[in-house]
């Protein structure tokens, strides 16, 4: 996101039937139909890490207004790669 330009650019994850269901075993709460997340709040999920690189396979974009929302799937060629690095980062 430029600092002229005030586009964003979200994230949004369709799970699967079979991970909505996996991740109601593990928290025992009703996940939503589909995660969404800005891309900068994502990228803060991994605290203590450096975000190498995000490799995303992208099932369709929808843009409306200043928003552009990226679908990402866990259903056949979708999905999300992100390679970490330990932070080095010294601590102040």
């Amino acid at each position: 996101m430029s600092k002229e330009n005030n586009e964003q650019v979200e994230l949004v994850f369709l799970p699967s039937p079979q991970v909505r269901e996996g991740l109601r075993k593990v928290r025992r709460e009703v996940t939503p139909e589909e995660i969404s997340v800005r891309v900068q709040d994502f990228i803060k999920w991994f605290k203590g890490f450096k975000v190498d690189s995000i490799e995303l396979s992208i099932q369709f974009a929808v843009k409306s207004g200043e928003i552009t929302k990226l679908f990402v799937s866990f259903e056949g060629q979708g999905g999300c790669k992100i390679i970490l690095k330990p932070d080095q980062t010294p601590n102040t």
